[in-house]
């Protein structure tokens, strides 16, 4: 008698603990659930204005010839010389990149036979110039184009090394974003107590302002070394916060 006395005390406990341990579950659960329900999320934006140091230019030539070789040959010689003349304006190599050499076969249409009749040849090439000395940005304009450049565009102006200034941005818009959750805390009388959730967006515009043909400067009338003015880039940063609160 005793031992089933025993047994079924035994199978009580037993249920007794499963119970528990299912309730405890239960609001566990539940407090995860409310925890999750209970966040507040601010963004903070901040700006930073930053003064250019670097130029960055397409220059081109193109030609047209008969036959490749010729395009092929004269393009060469006036690209060579206008690379020459940029080396020699203490831009270096490195900072020369080629970005563009296309051979492009040129047709006239024969209006009598309805056929295309191939005339030439043209070439094309570009080259990317980053002039890390903003005070010879127009001398390079000049001199490109009166050494067969015929076309020169996106002259744009940037900050070489920007990770400075955005981390400058990024830290005002943190600033921001904190501010707006104190003034939360005081509006809805709740408390924040953590970050469970925290991501960021820089933005660095390049602005690009420059476009001209060989033929437009020349057509100027005059030999003036184009006067280029830099400004101020603004750099951008947006954050957004999630805080628990409670």
């Amino acid at each position: 008698m005793k031992i089933q006395e025993n047994r079924f005390f035994q199978f009580l406990v037993f249920v007794l603990m499963i119970m528990v341990i299912a309730y405890l579950g239960a609001l566990i659960n539940q407090k995860n659930q409310t925890s999750e329900n209970q966040v507040i999320t601010v963004s903070g934006n901040g700006e930073v204005y930053a003064t250019p140091d670097v130029g960055l230019i397409n220059i081109s030539v193109k030609t047209e010839a008969r036959d490749v070789a010729t395009a092929t040959n004269d393009n060469s010689v006036n690209m060579n010389e206008i690379i020459s003349f940029i080396k020699s304006s203490n831009v270096e190599e490195k900072d020369i990149k080629t970005t563009r050499f296309n051979i492009n076969p040129i047709y006239a249409w024969e209006e009598k036979t309805g056929k295309r009749n191939l005339t030439g040849y043209e070439v094309y090439q570009t080259i990317n110039v980053k002039i890390r000395d903003l005070n010879k940005v127009g001398s390079v304009i000049s001199g490109a184009t009166e050494r067969g450049a015929n076309d020169v565009s996106s002259l744009s102006f940037i900050v070489d090394d920007d990770e400075k200034v955005k981390e400058e941005a990024k830290n005002l818009a943190i600033k921001d974003a904190q501010a707006k959750a104190k003034n939360l805390e005081k509006a809805l009388g709740v408390k924040m107590v953590k970050i469970i959730n925290f991501s960021e967006n820089s933005y660095n515009p390049v602005y690009s302002n420059y476009d001209v043909s060989y033929e437009m400067l020349k057509s100027s009338g005059t030999g003036d070394v184009p006067s280029i003015q830099t400004g101020q880039n603004k750099i951008t940063s947006t954050v957004t916060i999630t805080y628990a609160i409670r």
